[in-house]
């Protein structure tokens, strides 16, 4: 691996500077420029890029410390609902080599008796912007909701979940419900940094089989 390495170091360092950003450029699939240290030049160039779409769960996640294998785009504002999550899905016409989807939480802010046609809605437009990025993202993975605690809207998510379930089963899917525990939130809806650990380490998961420089560093 060391000699590969080198091997690689030593063909972008002797590169002509203008040859060099022609390769650079079309690699990305980023809207993050990478440095013009060739040490890092080598090192960003290695890495999958990952889009992640959501809420205030995205846009809090400590992705440099936690997913630092990845080159990480984010297009999350916290209070956002699925409808603003969509437009951001159709919005962004870079493709990447990996997307994660999250969201659903804001429809029902202060909503404690939800009906199904509302949370069908929700699972409709989370369904929709799966698949753009589906047209666009070489590997795609959903991030359902876990259980939540009052007074954020336990019953919806717990029908969102349920729908989740059924209906976006055509994507990998991290089931978290089964990995947040009530001590690894710090409001009873957003997650510690344990929680993002266990958060961080699924996605690694999941994508693990598609990319395999994430087991390097295992």
């Amino acid at each position: 691996m060391q000699k590969l390495k080198g091997q690689w170091k030593s063909l972008f360092l002797n590169l002509n500077p203008a040859l060099l950003l022609l390769i650079v450029f079309p690699l990305t699939n980023c809207d993050k420029d990478p440095s013009s240290d060739p040490e890092k030049l080598i090192s960003y160039l290695s890495k999958p890029s990952l889009a992640m779409y959501g809420d205030s769960i995205v846009a809090s996640w400590p992705v440099e410390e936690q997913l630092s294998d990845f080159n990480i785009v984010k297009f999350a504002t916290p209070g956002i609902d699925t409808n603003k999550i969509l437009s951001s899905v159709q919005n962004d016409k870079n493709r990447y080599n990996a997307c994660l989807y999250e969201g659903g939480i804001n429809d029902f802010l202060l909503n404690y008796s939800p009906t199904q046609s509302q949370v069908d809605a929700t699972i409709n437009r989370q369904i929709q912007s799966i698949q753009i990025l589906l047209t666009r993202c070489e590997h795609v993975v959903a991030l359902n909701l876990w259980n939540i605690k009052f007074p954020w809207p336990t019953v919806a998510v717990a029908m969102i979940t349920a729908e989740m379930k059924e209906k976006i089963n055509f994507v990998p899917r991290i089931d978290t419900e089964l990995m947040i525990q009530d001590d690894m939130l710090t409001d009873g809806n957003h997650p510690n940094k344990n929680g993002y650990y266990i958060l961080s380490k699924a996605v690694r998961e999941k994508f693990k089989p598609f990319f395999p420089i994430l087991y390097l560093n295992d």
